[in-house]
Formats: C-alpha cells, sequence, structure tokens
C-alpha cells in the first residue's frame, strides 16, 4: 500500500511556518541562501518540495522588498523639503525657506500617504543622497548671507529633525482619516453582506 500523501492543509502550514522563519532573516541573505542552507530548512519542513520551498522564499523576498521601499517612501518629502529649504535659502532668505518648505512638507506628507509607485520610488530614494550635501551647502549660504555659526548650527540642526517631527505630526490626521475610511468600508462591506430581511 503506498504511503499516504500529506494533506494540502499540512503543506500550507508549513510553508506558512516557514515563511514566518525566513521573514526574520536579513534581505541580502535571502537573496543569497546557500545550498546547505536550502538543504537544512529542506529538512526542518519536509512536507514542501524544492519548487514549493523556492515560491515561499521569493514570496517572502518580494514582501520585504515591498516593505522596505514603503518605510522609504515616506522619507522622500523630508528629502525633498530639505533640498527646496536649501534652494529657496540660496535664491531668497532663510525666512521665505522656512515657509515654502513647510508648505512643501505638510503638502508632500498628505500626497504620499495616499499615493505609492514603486517605479517612482526607485527614482525619487536617489534625493537621499543628495540631502547630506545639501546640508553643507546651507551651512555656506548662510555663512554667506552673514550668519553666526551658531544660528547657522541651528538652522541645519531645525532643518533636519525639523523636519522629521512637523513631517511626522502631518501624518497623524492624514493616517485617521484613512483608517476612518477603511473602518466605514469594511462596516459598508458588512451591513451589505448581511440577509436582507424579507418586506
Amino acid at each position: 500500500m503506498p504511503p499516504a500523501q500529506p494533506s494540502k492543509d499540512a503543506r500550507t502550514e508549513q510553508g506558512q511556518q516557514l515563511a514566518r522563519r525566513l521573514y526574520d532573516y536579513k534581505l541580502n541573505k535571502l537573496e543569497n541562501l546557500s545550498e546547505a542552507e536550502k538543504g537544512d530548512l529542506l529538512k526542518e519542513y519536509p512536507l514542501l518540495g524544492e519548487t514549493e520551498f523556492q515560491y515561499v522564499v521569493q514570496q517572502v523576498i518580494e514582501t520585504r522588498r515591498y516593505t522596505q521601499e514603503r518605510v522609504g517612501w515616506q522619507a522622500i518629502p523630508h528629502d525633498i523639503t530639505v533640498l527646496t529649504i536649501v534652494a529657496v535659502t540660496a535664491l531668497g532668505n532663510v525666512q521665505a525657506a522656512a515657509i515654502v518648505g513647510l508648505a512643501v512638507l505638510i503638502f508632500l506628507e498628505g500626497l504620499f500617504q495616499f499615493y505609492f509607485d514603486r517605479r517612482l520610488y526607485r527614482i525619487l530614494s536617489w534625493l537621499v543622497w543628495f540631502t547630506y550635501p545639501a546640508y553643507i551647502l546651507l551651512a555656506y549660504i548662510l555663512s554667506r548671507q552673514g550668519y553666526e555659526w551658531t544660528w547657522i548650527v541651528l538652522a541645519i540642526a531645525l532643518t533636519w529633525g525639523g523636519t522629521y517631527l512637523i513631517g511626522a505630526l502631518a501624518r497623524i490626521p492624514v493616517r485617521f482619516f484613512i483608517e476612518g475610511r477603511a473602518k466605514g468600508k469594511a462596516e459598508a462591506d458588512r451591513r451589505e453582506a448581511l440577509p436582507k430581511k424579507k418586506k
């Protein structure tokens, strides 16, 4: 009599266990699993075949990448705001830069909560490398405008930390709105699913 085949539910459970295990791995380790590591994991989850194992690994990798990109996406408004502040300071003055920077930050924080584009993120993510020299450039511009070094340090600290703090505060009402809308939709779907009373 041939041995009983493992049930689909048992394989699914092992696949979920493997996914939870792999999610704790660093992304570069996931992408470069050695044959020895694969063999050890397959021994731990014997109900999974090679194809199922590779599928789980690829799904975890994709999930980790997506999560990292969503987190990185939330930093883009900060980077754009810093570059805007430096540009307006160079063309005008620090007071105008603060006003314009605040308006840009609040607008982008709201927009980036509602909209996410992975292809656009991969382009905009390079902006972070421009923000570091932008702080140095800001210090140079302010020194040329006659500010003392104490005010220059304060301006850079506010440009760096202040934009993060204000950005986090600006996201709060938007998040409440998104959560409220999601709850409202879930409640509407629940009511729609209820059996309708006969008249």
